[in-house]
């Protein structure tokens, strides 16, 4: 008799995931997977990964789970309008299986081996599926960045309480969970901007780092940020960044559905899978584009925090960062324009005011001189004409 079990359960092993987003992943896989089975097999997800677990009558699992897994890929890569089910909070919304993407397929793939790995403790290897399950490369359709025009058509579309929050990120261009997490102890407004302080933790590459506020933003972003607690949630909704996250998605995605009728640029998907060109993303992007446009295309990606770029300035004495932004602030700002010039152009424009300064003196000086010439030339003139006036009078006596 025993007391202890020899193996975890699949409950045990997604409570015991570090992150959210982490379970949510490995929920979406075993979904996902149980209605493969269900279609394939007519069984349970759970019931196929009990049988890949089993070894053959060499001892081996290598070459089911590999057979198993490259159907599965197959059956991921087409519609199934036949099948039908519930999402949603409450799981209130009928959908039907979509294609997904390669990547998509790539991580449920990668995170059902793990699963196999820890829970059913088989050893086949993530190069070995690597090797041997044949995912079609993904195409390089990304996220396309929105436009100046299209930033703003986005954010006149927005109540004004949302249009802060969509403006501060299209200024920093601070990925969405970063922005969830931001917390008014981590915001500087002492400074000649508004400064944001990106905590490492709170980073996809673990590296701090620093982003700024427009001009054109900051007036709404004080009143938001004096009417909240030290240590409170900047825009985050939830404790749970995960939480916040998707409202700020379906946000995104409710107001490019309304602009692609009269704006159909927003509506438009990649032929290849489907996707939408503008997702939450481009607003990052439009950052990383603009700054771009404003420097070099180094700058654009270590402001949005590209690790290998943002490297770089992070070591700067001279608080290249802060200047960098000012000479961007132009490109990132839609509703406004202030005359940004770095320090040559600011001696230049002084130079030239001066030397403008020089010759307007000149002139002046030559129409003085003029006057008193003239001046001089009356004097004379009128003594003329008294001393005519003086003979005309000896003349008539």
């Amino acid at each position: 008799m025993t007391y202890i079990d020899d193996k975890r359960t699949i409950d045990e092993f997604l409570n015991n995931c570090q992150s959210k987003s982490t379970r949510s992943t490995y929920e979406m896989a075993l979904k996902q997977f149980d209605h493969f089975c269900n279609d394939k097999y007519e069984t349970t997800g759970k019931t196929i990964l009990n049988e890949l677990s089993t070894p053959d009558e060499n001892g081996k699992t290598d070459t089911k789970i590999i057979i198993a897994f490259n159907a599965f890929v197959q059956w991921c890569l087409v519609d199934h309008p036949e099948i039908t089910y519930y999402r949603g909070k409450n799981n209130c919304i009928k959908d039907t299986i979509h294609a997904k993407h390669s990547n998509t397929i790539k991580l449920y793939v990668s995170s059902l081996r793990v699963i196999l790995d820890d829970i059913f403790e088989t050893t086949i290897t993530a190069s070995k599926i690597r090797r041997n399950v044949k995912i079609p490369k993904a195409g390089k359709d990304k996220p396309v960045a929105f436009t100046p025009k299209e930033m703003r058509l986005f954010l006149d579309a927005l109540s004004s309480e949302k249009k802060l929050q969509f403006m501060v990120l299209k200024d920093t261009g601070m990925r969405i969970q970063e922005f969830c997490k931001l917390r008014k102890n981590e915001v500087n407004i002492t400074g000649e901007r508004i400064e944001i302080n990106i905590l490492a933790n709170d980073t996809k590459t673990n590296q701090e780092r620093t982003c700024y506020i427009t001009k054109e933003t900051e007036p709404s972003f004080l009143r938001l940020y004096r009417s909240k607690k030290d240590g409170e949630l900047m825009f985050g909704t939830n404790e749970d960044p995960e939480y916040s996250k998707g409202a700020y998605e379906g946000a995104f995605a409710g107001i490019r559905k309304k602009l692609s009728k009269t704006h159909p640029e927003f509506g438009e998907k990649y032929p290849s899978n489907g996707r939408h060109k503008k997702t939450i993303h481009s607003i990052r992007k439009f950052a990383s584009t603009q700054c771009a446009m404003a420097i070099d295309k180094s700058w654009g990606h270590a402001y949005i925090g590209h690790d290998e770029y943002l490297a770089q300035y992070i070591v700067d004495p001279e608080d290249q960062f802060l200047k960098n932004f000012i000479r961007s602030e132009n490109h990132l700002m839609v509703y406004e324009r202030i005359e940004v010039v770095d320090s040559d152009e600011r001696v230049t424009k002084l130079e030239q005011q001066q030397q403008e300064s020089i010759k307007h003196v000149k002139m002046l000086e030559d129409v003085l001189s003029q006057m008193s010439d003239i001046r001089v030339d009356n004097v004379i003139k009128e003594k003329e004409i008294e001393k005519l006036q003086l003979q005309l009078k000896n003349k008539s006596e």
